[in-house]
């Protein structure tokens, strides 16, 4: 299976040392959790529209290229105002953020 983000990115970044690696992953994931709270707790589309942009420049970031494509989709969505297609997507979009989760060895709680 493809990685779910490239970790080469992140040390060409912010460089080798594991410790900022780890922080940086774990600052991440936190973004990308509290995105995905606010884009299933919300109907409101400006905010799902929102949260969505913001998670996709953060996996732009980190070279997490499957994340940003179903961010990029689901802000797509949510500026249309298609909620369905937002709520169809969420399921991917969970999955993903848990396989970012998993490779860097982050509880994906």
């Amino acid at each position: 299976m493809n990685k779910a983000y490239d970790r080469d990115k992140l040390v060409e970044l912010f460089g080798d040392d594991p410790k900022t690696l780890a922080e940086v992953e774990r600052e991440f994931l936190s973004t990308a959790r509290g995105a995905e709270r606010e884009i299933v707790g919300s109907d409101d589309c400006t905010t799902i529209a929102r949260a969505a942009h913001r998670l996709k420049g953060a996996s732009g970031m980190i070279g997490a290229g499957p994340l940003r494509q179903l961010a990029e989709a689901v802000e797509r969505a949510a500026k249309a105002e298609d909620l369905p297609s937002v709520r169809r997507l969420h399921d991917m979009f969970s999955r993903e953020v848990r396989r970012v989760a998993e490779q860097a060895g982050v509880d994906a709680g």
